[in-house]
């Protein structure tokens, strides 16, 4: 039987993605209080909305040219894809978990990717963003749900088929 004393407790704590869930929250109400952030309703945590807005700023930008995009992106870029794939990479190396897969095809994984997402596109959503416009009444987002879930059905036999 292992037994812990209370520093490694403690820091097992603040290693564990509770806490940093924790933080992020408790720092983004203070950004939204303090800087008077006001994303729109029901936007979730979407690597395929954000990043679509995060191209739209970079083209507002540089180009002078607009997009259609969340009135949270007109001033200041959402930054959660390039936060999601710095923070998964850098805590997949310090835990020493971090390695490469090679799959049998990259050309039609990067395709597969393109398609999951334009989908997520089509959809005007992500499924967090799903689920939360369903929780405002949003009778589109059961349909999208509805149409999601049988996607995730037909790419999972595929994948079983290795088609």
């Amino acid at each position: 039987m292992v037994k812990y004393n209370k520093r490694q407790a403690k820091h097992s704590f603040l290693s564990t993605p509770i806490f940093f869930g924790i933080v992020v929250g408790v720092l983004a109400v203070l950004a939204q209080t303090l800087f008077r952030i006001q994303p729109p309703q029901a936007y979730g945590i979407c690597t395929v909305c954000h990043a679509r807005d995060l191209l739209n700023w970079l083209s507002k930008l540089i180009f002078s040219y607009e997009l259609d995009s969340a009135e949270a992106t007109i001033v200041l870029p959402l930054l959660t894809t390039i936060g999601i794939f710095l923070g998964s990479l850098i805590s997949s190396k310090l835990n020493k978990e971090y390695r490469f897969i090679k799959t049998e095809n990259l050309i039609k994984m990067f395709f597969m990717g393109i398609l999951v997402s334009n989908f997520g596109l089509i959809i005007i959503s992500c499924p967090t963003r799903l689920v939360l416009r369903f929780a405002f009444g949003d009778p589109f987002a059961l349909i999208s749900i509805i149409g999601l879930l049988g996607g995730i059905f037909v790419g999972v036999i595929f994948l079983k088929k290795s088609f």
